[in-house]
């Protein structure tokens, strides 16, 4: 089926009333899955205000946008008209700095964070990735200093810090906010697992 010339013009139109717009399933506030949530972290990260479409109200963007840019899935970054990717590829760039290139921005802070892991941590740490050979521990911390850790594997723009004889891998957002966290293991009437605090708190 080939791309409708009305939806071709409806979407060079988009492209060229902004720079940056991002087609995706839901809202900025409000992702409806998890590659579309992911892309709007990194851009909310780099970005105060961009353009977004949801193809879930819009069947025909939904299905035109990925034969006009012959790319199969959603979400799909623009930018100045140029298709960037979808999920991966964006967090990939933004962790190279190829994205903050690509938008006029200067490069990220690339400083390895100083870290603290307790002797607890670093052993549970490790007995989970016996499990998962191969793997890197990514730690990710948002804006909310809602933190996570992944094991996944290790990407060529991660920045990589090292406590207790540990790697972990941030993306340039979370290395700034990993600044002094302290990574202990504890145990509570909710069950046992990693916990931060951050300098100046009593812990998260």
């Amino acid at each position: 089926m080939s791309l409708a010339p009305e939806t071709r013009t409806r979407i060079d139109a988009l492209l060229q009333q902004h720079r940056v717009v991002l087609f995706m399933k839901g809202t900025r506030q409000q992702p409806q899955c998890g590659f579309s949530a992911a892309t709007t972290n990194v851009l909310n990260e780099l970005l105060p205000d961009y353009h977004t479409v949801n193809v879930l109200e819009d069947m025909e963007l939904r299905e035109g946008i990925k034969q006009y840019g012959n790319w199969p899935t959603i979400p799909q970054l623009y930018i100045g008209g140029e298709l960037v990717g979808g999920a991966d590829i964006v967090r990939q760039m933004y962790a190279s700095g190829e994205l903050q290139q690509a938008l006029g921005l200067p490069p990220p802070d690339r400083t390895p964070p100083t870290i603290t892991i307790t002797d607890r941590a670093a052993e549970a740490i490790r007995a989970g990735m016996q499990e998962n050979p191969g793997m890197a521990l990514h730690l990710e911390i948002g804006p909310d200093r809602n933190a996570g850790f992944q094991l996944a594997p290790a990407g060529a723009g991660d920045i990589v810090t090292e406590s207790n004889g540990l790697e972990i891998r941030l993306d340039p957002a979370s290395a700034q906010r990993a600044r002094g966290i302290k990574i202990d293991w504890v145990e509570t009437v909710q069950g046992a697992g990693l916990s931060l605090s951050y300098p100046g708190s009593s812990g998260h």
